[in-house]
């Protein structure tokens, strides 16, 4: 279970059990403020951009070009302040641990790993190490902290700390040294806030 991004799914075979659990568990239905795109009216990252859930976020966007793939995904049509939609993704943020920048429940424009720096940049990580209360394991969304080291093959990361801003103390960074920085993966960096 993934709550941070997506929640729980229960399926039920048998009818009476589907009609009790429609009874008396609501459904999500926190895409409804997205205008969704039918797929025969996507044309990927020129008038949609697609929502990932944290599951799909993790192996299957780097292959979001292919057709096969994008019918995979929902899309919603691109915001009008965004220009440019390649390698953008949108996902809903659940969780107090980024509350300075981030509202719990906030569906969020992300930039497919775009590379370069990222110190001080709020990302969207995974890390099989990883135990976040909010996002589950494995993910976090924090503020994007190294320490580099300078080598004879150049530079490299001493320490990378990944820091909630949030008005919660009980929210701790996450520090990763040595073969733990190797298993991170930067899975998108936060461009903004959608408004809805």
């Amino acid at each position: 279970m993934y709550r941070g991004i997506r929640g729980t799914f229960i399926y039920a075979c048998d009818k009476d059990l589907q009609e009790y659990f429609k009874n008396h568990i609501p459904i999500f239905k926190a895409e409804n403020n997205l205008k969704i795109l039918p797929f025969d009216q996507v044309n990927p990252f020129f008038n949609a951009i697609p929502i990932l859930y944290i599951y799909a976020a993790a192996g299957s966007f780097s292959d979001l070009q292919t057709p096969t793939e994008c019918e995979n995904f929902k899309w919603i049509e691109i915001p009008n302040k965004i220009s440019n939609a390649k390698d953008y993704f949108v996902c809903q943020v659940i969780g107090e641990s980024m509350n300075k920048k981030i509202e719990n429940g906030s569906w969020c424009l992300f930039k497919k790993n775009p590379g370069g720096t990222r110190e001080g940049k709020i990302v969207l990580v995974e890390h099989f190490n990883i135990q976040d209360s909010d996002f589950g394991a494995g993910y976090t969304l924090k503020s994007y902290h190294s320490e580099k080291i300078k080598t004879d093959e150049g530079w490299e990361h001493k320490s990378i700390t990944l820091k909630p801003l949030s008005y919660d103390s009980a929210y701790e960074s996450i520090e990763l040294e040595d073969n733990e920085i190797e298993e991170l993966k930067v899975i998108g960096e936060f461009i903004t806030v959608l408004d809805l």
